[in-house]
């Protein structure tokens, strides 16, 4: 029997192991031997990656090096194996997926093909592109966006759709782990609770956040607490929200998986003003926690809100101030996540036939 190894540099950085695992609990249930390559402890065992992230230049650099020469390594000596590498289309990927030109056996799990932050003309595009349709012997897409990318640029392999894989997470925390800062987070009553979690960049609109709690009339800011939680990975400043309510924090930190349960587990609302995705992990963990969203309406959140209506709010941009300040007026949070939407969204047969597709393309090679 082949080995499946899930490749993923992220991985609990910013929280990508709950994808991992669920994605090696599926293939493990159907029968498939399969071993996670991360930077998280699997099982016990010590992690494959060193963690290259929230380091100086240098440091990181030298163990993108390391971690690039043990993949290559390890696919020099297990050759039988089928690597499913996952992919969000960052300069770091195409060093970490070069080993595969001596493998006949690479996928690319794509969360995201290019980087967002790439315009479409650049150098690095080109060589992405050139490297998917040289070395890649399958694709697994999650978005119609990611599979119009690839269609474009002449990819004749097979490609394989699954939704985006729900996480496999826990519900409940251990107090002890919780950092002073996330206990005292959510602390007064009756007030409705806001949550902005992830990335705090301007793709994700943490500048949208910033402006319209900023911005709220003294009358609903009273009845709010806001929690904005995740890397500062852009250096926004937060100086004005300072000072203005203490019902308002700000924890520009990584957040362990404790702090992330007992954060979506006291919030109402969860906020996701983005710019652009093709896909969010952020909505899966709302969905999961059954948190009502406010989205804005860009293309993927249109579809799953069309799709899905009980989950959440759809807005625009220019109107997200006054569809905060309607849920402070109305906050009726209770009629969300109906059962059909909930069933539906599992998607346990799509799951079921990607599970197939794959098992049948591995018999192939």
């Amino acid at each position: 029997m082949k080995t499946i190894y899930i490749v993923d540099l992220i991985g609990s950085y910013c929280g990508m192991h709950y994808y991992d695992e669920a994605f090696a609990d599926i293939l493990r249930k159907k029968g498939s031997q399969v071993k996670i390559l991360s930077t998280f402890n699997e099982q016990g065992e010590k992690p494959f990656f060193s963690l290259i992230f929230g380091r100086n230049k240098l440091i990181s650099v030298l163990l993108l090096l390391k971690n690039y020469l043990r993949l290559l390594k390890h696919m020099i000596t297990h050759k039988r194996g089928v690597y499913i590498y996952m992919c969000y289309g960052e300069l770091y990927d195409l060093l970490m997926m070069s080993p595969g030109m001596v493998s006949r056996r690479l996928w690319c799990d794509m969360h995201e093909a290019h980087a967002l932050k790439y315009i479409d003309t650049s150098r690095v595009l080109c060589f992405f592109d050139w490297y998917y349709t040289k070395y890649v012997r399958c694709f697994i897409y999650h978005s119609e966006r990611t599979k119009n990318i690839l269609n474009t640029i002449g990819v004749k392999v097979p490609m394989l759709y699954v939704p985006h894989l729900k996480y496999s997470f826990k519900k409940k925390y251990e107090e002890k782990s919780l950092s002073k800062d996330v206990a005292n987070a959510f602390v007064s009553i009756g007030k409705i609770k806001f949550l902005f979690f992830g990335n705090l960049s301007y793709a994700k609109g943490i500048d949208i956040i910033v402006d319209v709690f900023a911005r709220l009339p003294h009358g609903a800011r009273e009845k709010v607490e806001l929690v904005i939680a995740g890397k500062n990975v852009e250096n926004i400043d937060f100086s004005l929200l300072y000072g203005i309510s203490t019902d308002y924090r700000v924890l520009d930190r990584h957040i362990n998986d404790d702090e992330l349960v007992y954060l979506y587990s006291h919030t109402d609302v969860v906020l996701l003003p983005y710019r652009k995705s093709s896909q969010s992990g952020i909505f899966a963990m709302a969905c999961y926690f059954k948190k009502v969203m406010l989205l804005t309406d860009i293309p993927y959140f249109r579809k799953m809100i069309d799709e899905f209506p009980s989950f959440g709010r759809l807005t625009s941009i220019n109107k997200y101030r006054q569809s905060v300040e309607d849920i402070i007026k109305k906050p009726v949070l209770d009629n969300y996540y109906t059962t059909s939407d909930c069933e539906r969204y599992e998607q346990k047969k799509e799951i079921n036939d990607f599970v197939t597709m794959v098992d049948a393309e591995i018999n192939r090679v």
